[in-house]
C-alpha cells in the first residue's frame, strides 16, 4: 500500500487556484483564470511551490532589479513562492508545510496547512485555516495534475524548445 507522502512526491503543475470568501461572496481568482504553477515534494521532506500571474508586466530594463514602480507592483502581486519543510498526517490528509522563506515574508517561520484529496493523477489541496487576501478571509483550492516527465510536455507551444540543451 502506497503512503499519503508516497503520493504527494514529485512535481506538480497548477489547473486552477480559486479563493472562496468565507463570507460566502463570489469566488476569486487572484492569479487570473490562467496561473501557472509548480509544486515540488521532495521525498526528503521538502516543498517548494510557484504560481505566476498569466500576464505580469515586463520590465522595460534588462535588469532584474531595475524596474518601474508600476513593473515591480505588478511582479509582486502577480508572483506567490514559498518553500520549507513538509509533513504528511495521513489520517487526517493533510499535508502541513513548515515555511523558511516566501516571497511575502509575513510567512516565513509560519504554518500552513492544506487538506489533500487525490483523484487518479489530479491533487487537490485546499486550505484549513481561512487567510487574509486582499483584506478578506478566503479559503483557496487549488488543483494539481502530476508533471509529465517529458519536457515537451511542460513547456508552452510557444517556446522554442530547439533553445534548450538538456544534457
Amino acid at each position: 500500500m502506497t503512503s499519503l507522502k508516497n503520493e504527494l512526491v514529485g512535481t506538480w503543475k497548477l489547473l486552477s487556484y480559486i479563493e472562496v470568501p468565507i463570507a460566502g461572496d463570489d469566488s476569486l481568482f487572484p492569479m487570473g483564470k490562467n496561473p501557472f504553477g509548480i509544486l515540488i515534494y521532495s521525498s526528503e521532506g521538502f516543498m517548494s511551490v510557484q504560481i505566476a500571474k498569466e500576464n505580469r508586466l515586463s520590465y522595460s530594463s534588462n535588469d532584474k532589479l531595475l524596474a518601474t514602480q508600476e513593473e515591480m507592483v505588478s511582479s509582486l502581486q502577480g508572483y506567490m513562492a514559498f518553500c520549507g519543510k513538509y509533513k504528511v498526517d495521513s489520517n487526517n490528509a493533510v499535508v502541513t508545510y513548515m515555511i523558511k522563506s516566501s516571497l511575502f515574508p509575513n510567512w516565513k517561520n509560519q504554518i500552513q496547512r492544506r487538506k489533500i484529496d487525490f483523484e487518479n493523477d489530479i491533487l487537490y489541496l485546499r486550505s484549513t485555516e481561512p487567510v487574509l487576501s486582499n483584506g478578506i478571509y478566503v479559503n483557496s483550492y487549488m488543483t494539481w495534475k502530476r508533471a509529465d516527465k517529458s519536457i515537451d510536455n511542460f513547456f508552452d507551444e510557444n517556446i522554442l524548445l530547439n533553445d534548450f540543451s538538456l544534457k
